[in-house]
């Protein structure tokens, strides 16, 4: 019977984890198709619906939004606001399967800036690990015609920010109801999303069509958040978490699909290098503190 029973909980993660990951291409794909909004309004349009969905939570929880750590949520906010606006240039000017590849090399510069942050330490062999990364997107870049060194600074900067943003998210695990820590990303990037806007763009009005495929843009979001906290939740040995990798196939396939992104052999084993090195790094990190 306990066998039967881990069984169907590790069942309900895988299923969750694919659930997460495919909410999640959705998400990627609707970006993707959105090519003639400019980045900071479909900054704006995510976080809307995300800050909207939040209060309410919050309302019905009856729990203060502000929270205790303000500097720290703010910094979570504005560095995840900076690289939301960074990974959807991305998405919009290089193959989806290649953008998304990049953005999920966060984990590494998570565990960088944990380092120098949070005083933790990283095992020599994780070193060897990040180096496979480093030759990976180096193969990447040289089979990905599309990916120019602009874009490629443009993608490691998206990844460094996440991972600041990720390190402000545990240290607010120790202060602020996790919540509060979702409600400050989009109270903090909504507002400046409008204004840069404003700014340096055209504000475009969405027809019917594009009004309900922000909506489900948002709708995707909140699936794919609630999928994998959920599933990390369930799965204390935190297996499952290496299929979210999936996310990466599912863009390549969508790419190809839908919008004829093609994707050479050079390109291929490069991504290959890349998520190799990273689920490594991440699993010998999760051997060392189980």
């Amino acid at each position: 019977m306990k066998f039967v029973g881990r069984f169907t909980m590790k069942g309900k993660t895988i299923f969750l984890m694919i659930i997460s990951t495919l909410a999640f291409a959705g998400v990627n794909a609707i970006i993707k198709y959105l090519d003639r909004f400019g980045e900071f309004q479909l900054v704006f349009f995510r976080s809307i619906v995300s800050l909207t969905l939040s209060i309410i939570q919050l309302k019905f929880m009856r729990i203060s939004p502000w929270g205790r750590n303000k500097p720290i949520l703010f910094l979570r906010g504005f560095s995840g606001l900076l690289a939301l606006i960074m990974g959807f240039v991305l998405i919009k000017n290089i193959p989806l399967g290649t953008a998304i590849t990049l953005n999920y090399l966060s984990p590494i510069f998570t565990a960088i800036i944990a380092v120098f942050w949070l005083k933790e330490k990283i095992r020599p062999i994780q070193w060897g690990y990040l180096v496979i990364c480093v030759f990976g997107v180096w193969l990447l870049k040289k089979g990905e015609i599309s990916l120019t060194f602009e874009m490629l600074l443009l993608g490691l900067g998206a990844s460094g920010l996440a991972g600041l943003a990720y390190n402000c998210v545990r240290i607010c695990k120790e202060t602020d109801h996790e919540l509060v820590v979702v409600f400050w990303f989009p109270f903090v990037s909504t507002p400046i999303a409008l204004l840069l806007v404003f700014l340096f763009q055209e504000w475009l009005w969405p027809s019917s069509s594009e009004w309900l495929i922000i909506l489900l843009l948002g709708a995707l979001t909140q699936v794919a958040q609630i999928a994998l906290t959920k599933a990390l939740q369930q799965d204390k040995a935190a297996n499952a978490t290496v299929l979210k990798y999936l996310g990466v196939v599912h863009a390549f396939w969508i790419g190809w699909i839908f919008f004829g992104e093609g994707l050479s052999l050079q390109s291929a084993i490069g991504v290959a290098i890349v998520l190799s090195g990273i689920i490594l790094f991440g699993w010998r990190k999760k051997l060392k503190t189980t």
